[in-house]
């Protein structure tokens, strides 16, 4: 067993005496499962894994992603990454240099400084992701987090009762808009491969049994609620959701792994100067089904 060290009473661990450069037995990765479902984040320091060695570690928590990048935006162009499970978290392009400021990588990347979850915008979103750091910024870069479940507990009885039964309508290009993108430019068979998904607003935890709210910038409208009613109750869920009190603000250094639970929070990139090279890539687990099982369209 590995050393575990809270960064809060159950909320983000640090974890140490574990070398996942090779595959993970089975002990270890029923170890790494349980600790995530009770800590919602892990930070496993000094980890510069490769490609291949970070995917073994994204397998212990279930089926593989393939990059939404590479099957929408790089799809007819070179990847800086070998694998299609690997999203380029980065401000480089296929050959290793900055991104050009007009670079269509380099705006959509901006979108990772909203607060998200990821892949809400897929009809089966986001279990776990794995995000490793080959390179990093001399300032700025930080990721945070906020725990969704200590968030939906603060709320008052009457207010988690009135978003029990609520779905949102996430979309991927909604978000994309929130930085500026031009949405008259989108292909239209790019918002075919990615249409917008009904996702429920609260969720419960397949292991834990905690109750967690579920939120991201994807949100484009909530079902049943106009379009004013529903963006107000978004903003005010987002802006209880991310309070100080709920936040974890993670400081990268070369060779961290950071795993986290995107059904039991949210996360933001924080900015950077771009004149400095920020590498790294995110394995992401799918969870085991949609949110919302129907057959009506939105």
């Amino acid at each position: 067993m590995f050393e575990i060290t809270p960064v809060n009473a159950d909320f983000v661990a640090e974890i140490a005496g574990v070398d996942l450069s090779s595959p993970p037995s089975v002990e270890l990765s029923r170890n790494l499962r349980d600790t995530l479902d009770q800590y919602a984040v892990l930070v496993i320091p000094n980890q510069p894994l490769n490609e291949a060695q970070q995917l073994k570690v994204a397998e212990v928590f279930g089926p593989l992603e393939i990059s939404v990048g590479a099957s929408v935006y790089n799809a007819k162009r070179p990847r800086r990454l070998e694998h299609a499970q690997l999203s380029d978290i980065s401000n480089l392009d296929e050959s290793g240099k900055l991104l050009e400021a007009g670079d269509i990588r380099r705006l959509i990347n901006l979108s990772n400084q909203l607060w998200h979850t990821d892949s809400s915008f897929k009809k089966t979103p986001a279990y776990a992701s794995l995000l490793s750091a080959q390179e990093v910024t001399p300032v700025g870069g930080a990721t945070e987090f906020a725990d969704m479940r200590a968030a939906w507990d603060a709320l008052d009885g009457a207010t988690q009762e009135s978003l029990e039964e609520r779905v949102a309508v996430h979309d991927y290009f909604y978000s994309r808009s929130l930085t500026g993108f031009d949405l008259d430019g989108i292909p239209p068979e790019w918002r075919e491969m990615q249409p917008p998904v009904p996702q429920v607003l609260v969720r419960s935890h397949a292991h834990s049994g905690r109750r967690s709210l579920y939120l991201a910038s994807h949100i484009r409208s909530i079902r049943g609620m106009d379009e004013e009613a529903g963006r107000a109750l978004v903003d005010r869920l987002m802006q209880h959701a991310t309070q100080s009190r709920f936040i974890y603000r993670h400081r990268w250094r070369v060779g961290d792994l950071v795993i986290w639970d995107n059904r039991s929070t949210m996360h933001r990139g924080t900015t950077f100067d771009e004149k400095y090279r920020r590498a790294m890539r995110r394995a992401t687990v799918q969870d085991v089904g949609p949110t919302v099982v129907e057959a009506a369209s939105l």
